[in-house]
């Protein structure tokens, strides 16, 4: 029974060193922190002047994103497509409130710069390049809603190239032939038979 009382203080002294060795591991230092805010970085080096320019581009990228999927979704409609209205129209939902909510971060980026607050004006401004992102996301998404390609293959310079292994055997393995078919006797292993 006493022998039973230590497994058990040993299992749990083991578990607890365990966990705390796994915690103990999971923490990172301050200096081999990895450098998970690099967009962070980027802004702070800019003034407020520039991140309101910035800002005043995105939305015009975002808006000119907007005619783009609005023109898409015109073409779609008069074709009848309806998939493809379906689905340009929702991509056209979201690049309105993707437009929305940074026309509403931009009016906090102006109020954060106008005040001198430099951690809010680095958080809008952060804000705006992923509306940014956004936007260009959903105009990819909304040419794909067309069937269109959005990688770099171009079908009219398409080069093929075919590498014969020369250890493949020339003859053809799917004829067969009577000796093939034929099983093998087995050798003799005893003298008498």
């Amino acid at each position: 029974m006493q022998q039973s009382g230590r497994r058990v203080l040993f299992g749990a002294a083991l578990a607890l060193g365990l966990s705390v060795g796994g915690a103990d591991a999971q923490t990172v230092s301050e200096r081999n922190r990895p450098d998970a805010e690099v967009g962070s970085r980027r802004t702070a080096n800019l003034s407020g002047a520039d991140q309101l320019r910035e800002g005043t581009s995105t939305l015009e990228t975002i808006g000119s994103t907007r005619r783009r999927v609005s023109d898409l979704l015109d073409h779609a409609r008069q074709d009848r497509d309806i998939i493809k209205v379906n689905c340009l129209n929702d991509k056209l939902t979201q690049v309105d409130v993707t437009l929305r909510s940074a026309r509403e971060h931009q009016e906090l980026l102006q109020n954060a710069v106008s005040l001198n607050n430099d951690g809010q004006r680095n958080h809008e401004f952060q804000l705006m390049n992923i509306f940014r992102s956004r936007s260009e996301a959903l105009e990819t998404e909304s040419r794909q809603c067309i069937g269109e390609e959005t990688g770099t293959f171009d079908p009219t310079h398409t080069v093929i190239t075919v590498r014969i292994d020369p250890n493949i055997p020339v003859e053809d393995p799917t004829q067969l032939t009577p000796a093939s078919l034929a099983p093998e006797r087995p050798l003799v292993t005893s003298p008498v038979m």
